[in-house]
């Protein structure tokens, strides 16, 4: 099966707002999403669920097998939905492990800070990583050769 570049990163754009990435030329949109995608792809959780892969850069396509497939069109939106939310799990990290908000409050214990995005970016990349997790252990609970009899 095929699925274009392009679907996925249209996808995880849908869960990622950032106004410097937008403001990017297309090559290094393209460039950075790529290597996210790669990135993704080096997760040994999403590797052992195919068959076979191959990210196409020159094609901007990935081409690939699932172990336990349903149909063409539900693996398909299986896998991209896989890969949008790695993609905005190597976004999130970044910003998480930045000095940005780390650094935000230097102060004695009188001081209160009353909006911390350091934690609230923590608390969405938690929650994404969760939502990846469930998303592989969900579809590898229903779709198997031994509830599925070997099919």
């Amino acid at each position: 099966m095929i699925l274009p570049y392009e679907t996925i990163f249209s996808r995880a754009l849908g869960k990622i707002d950032d106004p410097k990435e937008l403001a990017l030329n297309s090559n290094d949109f393209y460039e950075i999403y790529t290597e996210r995608l790669h990135n993704v792809l080096g997760d040994a959780r999403i590797r052992r669920l195919f068959s076979s892969i191959v990210l196409d850069d020159e094609f901007q396509e990935v081409s690939f097998n699932l172990v336990n497939t349903i149909d063409e069109s539900s693996d398909i939106e299986y896998v991209c939905k896989l890969f949008v939310l790695g993609i905005t799990i190597e976004w999130l990290s970044p910003r998480v492990d930045s000095l940005n908000y780390t650094i935000m409050m230097v102060g004695g214990k009188e001081e209160k800070m009353l909006n911390n995005p350091y934690r609230l970016l923590q608390t969405r990349l938690e929650n994404v990583q969760k939502e990846l997790s469930k998303t592989i252990r969900d579809h590898g609970y229903l779709y198997n050769s031994y509830i599925n009899n070997g099919i």
